[in-house]
């Protein structure tokens, strides 16, 4: 990719400011603002359907190479009042790669140099400029160690104490030669600072807890009490608050005179501690034992790129899905841009896309996991997302793991995003997948001649339940999984007040999401230990820092999609996709005004992705998951193939034989409707590959005529019961 960019803000009114980071090996970049009109087409067509925006010109910027910031680490500058000649520093690490080459646990730069803690191979070295001792205790991942460091122009120690576990060997002192220490300016956590492309130098990969400073030599004797209590009578001349101001970047000092100190590039806060005893899973209600950082080599939530590109948009444009359109030379790459309606506007159905689901999934590598036995078409991975193994400016998704194996926690969208672009194809489907597969969605709600505004899980959430009112009907995308509290709460508010809602995907209303007060551009997901998901949450930090809400899915915090939307999370497999059976409810009833037209038994066994509009993730009703005992019951799929396995929330014991052809009765995707208090109903399909059969034959089919008669009757009069 010799373009890449991204948006300072995802969303933008008529009227506002739209600024745009832009790097590139090439001279210079056109740019110019499209709207969107159309889905991707077939699979392997991947088409950018857009015409031109009057009154935006084409602008060209000049080309240039910009680094994203990779590798956290934390700098505490120490003020004027720290002692020169000797120190001492305490504090206890959990590291996750000890093995790998040289990590900076700390440094202090100070006027004769830089002191250092290093982890390499297994050891601990205290260095400057040549070393002055090694440590003889063996350093084990994922391991709690004490450790206190000395030094002074006599000598130096470096005493380590196991906290935890069985060892033959739990502490161990061992001393070295010394050095003066001039005046300590700053105190450098997990690195000493960024190379010249903007990489954390010789990052640490790990916790580190409670990290203080002395201006004396600490005895062996008072190491020791350190060790085993966390404390010193000694007092300390430099200290900070961990365990507190959870989702803050800045670090609070305790000594006056000690300025704060600054988190930088996704620091993790809210993480067990060397004394966390497991007797709460919460740092709400046992700060004293989250008194941790944890820093990785390849976090990375803001590319922190200057901006290229300037415009303010129309004030009379059209609410819609819009895209940059970048040119230089033969490549063109085309970044969305979700343009809201004016605030004094309305319409009479609002798009609702799911940006939170897609931040989860930005620049995922689950192109690495082994998905062959859900799978029944070739993989072929897209090149450019080839890129996200070999370059990790691109950062992560809220899939993957770190590189030391602990889950991705946070990610963002001021850095490119690879899967998150018009006509991108998916492997996984073997078409597409997420905002590629939602433009199907926008394209059918462009030929519907409804007038349409389009907003984002951001706007909702930081706007709230004035927001939905200006609309009669919601329609949500294909996979809208994420979701905070907060955008919950406005829309059960929504459709108690009389709203309507048609939910067209899969798998939505899933997992506990939240975004962060300071920089809302980072999505944060904890996960408990009971969703189908691909990582475990570490045990006692299932606890979000950014709302303080408990993280996992909404169904064991007591508000699962069966009772919003009346259908909720049953199956995902990749093989062929299935259709809809017709129940009787579709053939009398209000049913009958949604299948106005439609003489098909068997509808959607057709779709651009997966062959059918069931497939991928999909929902069933459930009466006794919370759904709706009044709910008209439309139709329900066909059987799918055991590549479909029952989610993992509704096994218990290890047992085989949880796919389709073994389960139908709870491995289907149920197609309802039902009414809401004051006016209100709802409309959900369950099936997250339900927009590719919408669009097949040209929008010409069942799919298409059942969604547009329910539209149609959403946005006017609802059918009798």
């Amino acid at each position: 990719m010799q373009i890449r960019a991204y948006f300072e803000e995802w969303s933008r009114r008529p009227g506002e400011r739209v600024r745009m980071a832009i790097s590139t090996t090439r001279p210079e970049v056109r740019a110019e603002l499209r709207r969107l009109i159309t889905g991707p087409g077939a699979a392997g067509e991947c088409r950018i359907g857009s015409e031109a925006v009057p009154g935006v010109p084409v602008i060209t910027v000049a080309g240039r190479i910009q680094h994203s910031p990779v590798g956290s680490y934390a700098r505490l500058p120490l003020g004027d009042g720290q002692a020169d000649g000797r120190l001492s520093l305490s504090c206890a690490i959990w590291p996750t790669l000890p093995g790998k080459g040289p990590q900076t646990v700390w440094a202090i730069a100070h006027s004769g140099g830089t002191l250092k803690l290093v982890v390499a191979n297994g050891r601990l070295s205290l260095t400057h400029d040549e070393t002055l001792v090694t440590s003889d205790m063996p350093i084990m991942a994922r391991n709690w160690y004490s450790v206190v460091t000395t030094v002074g122009p006599d000598g130096s120690a470096l005493d380590v104490y196991l906290l935890k576990g069985h060892t033959r060997k739990r502490e161990a002192r061992n001393e070295g030669a010394g050095c003066t220490i001039g005046h300590p300016e700053t105190l450098m956590l997990a690195s000493t600072g960024a190379d010249a492309s903007r990489r954390a130098i010789d990052c640490y990969n790990g916790k580190i807890d409670s990290p203080r400073l002395y201006s004396s030599i600490l005895s062996a004797g008072q190491c020791r009490e350190l060790h085993l209590t966390g404390i010193s009578k000694v007092p300390p001349s430099a200290d900070w608050l961990i365990g507190g101001d959870w989702s803050s970047g800045m670090v609070q000092s305790l000594i006056p005179g000690v300025p704060d100190g600054e988190l930088i590039n996704g620091v993790e806060r809210g993480v067990t501690g060397r004394n966390w005893d497991g007797r709460s899973d919460s740092f709400i209600e046992t700060p004293a034992q989250y008194c941790a950082l944890q820093f990785h080599e390849d976090d990375m939530v803001d590319a922190d790129w200057s901006y290229d590109l300037d415009f303010t948009l129309p004030e009379t444009l059209k609410s819609g899905v819009y895209a940059v359109k970048l040119s230089a030379g033969e490549e063109t790459e085309h970044y969305p841009l979700f343009v809201m309606g004016a605030k004094t506007e309305g319409a009479p159905a609002l798009f609702l896309a799911s940006t939170n689901t897609y931040l989860a999934y930005a620049n995922d590598h689950l192109a690495g996991l082994d998905f062959s036995a859900v799978m029944t078409h070739d993989m072929v991975v897209p090149h450019d997302e080839k890129l996200l193994f070999t370059d990790p400016e691109f950062g992560r998704s809220c899939y993957d793991t770190h590189s030391d194996g602990t889950p991705v926690r946070y990610s963002s969208r001021r850095r490119p995003i690879i899967n998150v672009r018009p006509g991108h194809p998916n492997w996984l489907t073997g078409s597409y997948r997420h905002f590629p597969q939602d433009m199907y969605l926008v394209e059918w709600l462009e030929r519907s001649g409804m007038g349409f505004h389009v907003a984002t899980d951001e706007d909702l959430h930081r706007e709230g339940a004035a927001l939905l009112d200006k609309y009669k009907v919601i329609v949500t995308s294909s996979h809208p999984e994420y979701w905070t509290r907060d955008g919950q709460d406005c829309l059960d508010r929504y459709l108690k007040s009389g709203g309507r809602l048609m939910y067209l995907g899969g798998n939505g209303f899933y997992w506990v999401t939240s975004h962060d007060p300071e920089r809302p551009w980072i999505i944060e997901v904890r996960r408990d230990n009971s969703g189908t998901r691909c990582w475990d949450a570490p045990y006692g930090e299932r606890t979000h820092v950014a709302s303080l809400e408990q993280g996992g899915i909404w169904k064991t915090r007591g508000r699962g999609p069966h009772g919003l939307v009346g259908v909720g999370f049953a199956s995902e497999g990749w093989s062929k996709g299935s259709g809809y059976q017709r129940l009787e409810a579709s053939y009398g009833g209000p049913g009958a005004t949604f299948f106005k037209g439609v003489n098909e038994e068997l509808v959607g066994d057709f779709g651009h992705v997966l062959g059918g509009a069931v497939g991928d993730e999909v929902d069933r009703h459930d009466v006794s998951l919370g759904s709706p005992a009044h709910a008209h019951v439309l139709a329900s799929s066909t059987p799918l193939g055991n590549e479909y396995q029952l989610v993992i929330e509704e096994q218990t014991l290890a047992l085989p034989d949880q796919g389709g052809q073994h389960k139908p009765s709870q491995v289907r995707s149920d197609m309802i409707y039902f009414t809401t208090d004051n006016g209100g109903a709802i409309f959900s399909i369950g099936s997250m590959t339900f927009a590719g059969a919408l669009a097949w034959n040209d929008f010409n089919n069942s799919i298409a005529r059942i969604t547009t008669n329910v539209l149609e009757a959403f946005t006017s009069e609802l059918p009798a019961e």
